[in-house]
């Protein structure tokens, strides 16, 4: 139970989902692709759990200062066994992906191999690594389009969307551990810059990302008014009242875990409101 805890079962499930909404926005009528749909879901669940599990492999040093209750960090999980489910979930994440087909495989692959490369290589980078964790997770957007008919405009536009949201997410996140990430050496743009830095390129992200959703997906929404009423309260109210939070609280650790749970929060209804661009 223990080792299982290290894939993070809750963002493998966003990550299916987010592959079943990709699925469902770029297949031309309901039903088309509906096993192969269930197969790309299972695949970028296993994507998501070698992600997981490789980044708390890679964060020990950080983890035992800044989140010592992490599986691997508190002792409940030994890195001889991490490695086991990190392979285990390589090998079962391209199984999956060589039946879908051989670009399927290779997407796949470019996912794995971006994962390994933000644990390993691009985490100690101001912003490049947030902006792969991003490119990761609206990947799994992609392929559950790929996988089920293509990938049509409305495909990117929902794959943008999830991009700047996890981008957002992830500068507020290197603002909560900026101090065990000061601790270890890592440069992130919290701890090179004074904490106004990440929260005005957190302002700026939420900034595009309202533009973006209004201005690109309403259009190439079959409803827009729809989509509209939905987006308006399930992503873009969390992403600006995390905005507003981050600027005016004088509490800098109140006001990032209070900004971190709410984005959390709109995760699954904010997916939910980007189906509606179909």
């Amino acid at each position: 139970m223990a080792a299982c805890s290290i894939v993070r079962p809750i963002t493998c499930a966003l990550a299916a989902l987010s592959a079943a909404c990709g699925g469902y926005i770029a297949a031309d009528s309901p039903g088309v692709g509906r096993g192969r749909g269930v197969l790309a879901m299972v695949c970028m669940a296993g994507v998501m759990g070698v992600a997981n599990a490789v980044n708390d492999i890679a964060d020990l040093p950080a983890d035992r200062i800044g989140k010592p209750w992490r599986p691997i960090a508190s002792g409940r999980v030994d890195v001889r066994t991490a490695r086991l489910v990190v392979l285990a979930l390589v090998v079962l994440t391209l199984t999956i992906a060589a039946a879908l087909g051989p670009a399927e495989t290779l997407f796949a692959s470019a996912l794995l191999s971006l994962a390994f490369a933000y644990s390993y290589r691009l985490k100690d980078t101001i912003l490049v690594g947030n902006l792969v964790v991003a490119v990761v997770s609206c990947g799994t957007l992609l392929f559950g389009a790929l996988v089920c008919g293509g990938m049509p405009l409305r495909s990117w536009v929902a794959a943008g969307t999830v991009l700047l949201f996890v981008v957002g997410y992830e500068i507020v996140k290197t603002l909560q551990d900026r101090d065990a990430d000061s601790k270890v050496g890592l440069r992130t743009l919290a701890t090179v810059f004074e904490p106004g830095t990440s929260v005005a390129a957190y302002i700026a992200v939420a900034a595009v990302l309202c533009a973006a959703a209004c201005g690109m997906g309403a259009p190439v929404s079959s409803e827009p008014s729809l989509f509209l009423v939905c987006v308006a309260p399930f992503l873009i109210a969390p992403v600006c009242s995390c905005a507003y939070i981050l600027w005016s609280w004088p509490d800098r650790d109140r006001s990032t875990a209070r900004s971190l749970l709410i984005l959390r929060l709109a995760w699954f209804p904010g997916l939910f409101s980007l189906t509606l661009l179909k």
